[in-house]
């Protein structure tokens, strides 16, 4: 378990309006590299097998993490938490699309190593953020009390995951068949992206029904809470439970998006 050192995101999310156009520079910088790291570890994952790919390797993790802990001020996995989920933080996102990889184009991929290096190294050079990135503001009681719930379903679930909302419609007739109950009738199901403790099936109903209507109200990630019959205990907006995803700590497994299940060590 992690403790809980900052609160990485609050229920009314903080901005970055209290950086500089060049703290915001670096934030973006560092964003930026962390993407392309991940794309070229997606590659190297896929094509390791490739003889040209090995004695091209991929950049090493450590040096890219002191990398960002060092300019951002801030730990590796508090980058990636608010990276993944801080809504203020998307805008930061490359708008370019990623190409299809192909393990036969390693000229792809070296341009995919080059431009990781000259984003790291822009980012090494970079002067370091002074001023707190994740602001860590007095916990009201209303999230005191929101903590205390949570942990209240925590002693009670089986399982908790991260899921956000799909269409069921994006599923084979077999998919659905073998994910979701005959009785389900709703559109719109939880697709499981990660969890702890036991694992939750890939995809599952929603503890709602909604329509098309009502869809932005729902939209984004969820963190659930099911007991062991896999029945909702709950299921709150995962911007309203930071600080409570933040004390669990790193997922005990996670689903990528070709369905794979990926336990951690």
């Amino acid at each position: 378990m992690l403790t809980l050192l900052t609160l990485l995101l609050s229920a009314a999310e903080p901005g970055l309006d209290h950086l500089t156009l060049s703290e915001r520079n670096l934030l973006q910088s560092a964003v930026h590299t962390q993407h392309s790291f991940q794309i070229i570890e997606r590659y190297f994952e896929q094509c390791q097998n490739v003889k040209e790919y090995q004695r091209i390797g991929s950049p090493d993790l450590q040096q890219h993490r002191s990398a960002i802990e060092a300019k951002l001020n801030i730990s590796y996995q508090e980058f990636l938490f608010a990276n993944q989920h801080a809504e203020s933080w998307q805008q930061l996102q490359p708008r370019d699309a990623v190409k299809t990889t192909e393990c036969s184009d390693t000229e792809l991929y070296q341009q995919y190593i080059d431009q990781y290096e000259i984003q790291r190294f822009a980012l090494e050079i970079a002067t370091p953020l002074t001023k707190p990135l994740l602001t860590n503001p007095s916990a009201s009681q209303d999230q005191q009390n929101q903590l205390s719930l949570l942990q209240g379903y925590l002693q009670r679930s089986s399982t908790v995951a991260i899921a956000t909302v799909s269409d069921r419609q994006q599923l084979s007739a077999i998919e659905q068949a073998n994910f979701l109950h005959l009785d389900y009738k709703s559109r719109y199901i939880f697709r499981i992206k990660q969890g702890w403790r036991n694992i939750a099936p890939r995809y599952m109903g929603m503890h709602v029904q909604i329509n098309e209507q009502d869809l932005g109200k729902y939209e984004g990630d969820w963190l659930i809470f099911l007991d062991q019959q896999r029945q909702f205990i709950s299921a709150t907006p995962v911007k309203n439970a930071t600080a409570f995803i933040k004390d669990l700590g790193l997922s005990d497994w996670q689903i990528d998006n070709n369905g794979n299940l990926q336990r951690r060590n």
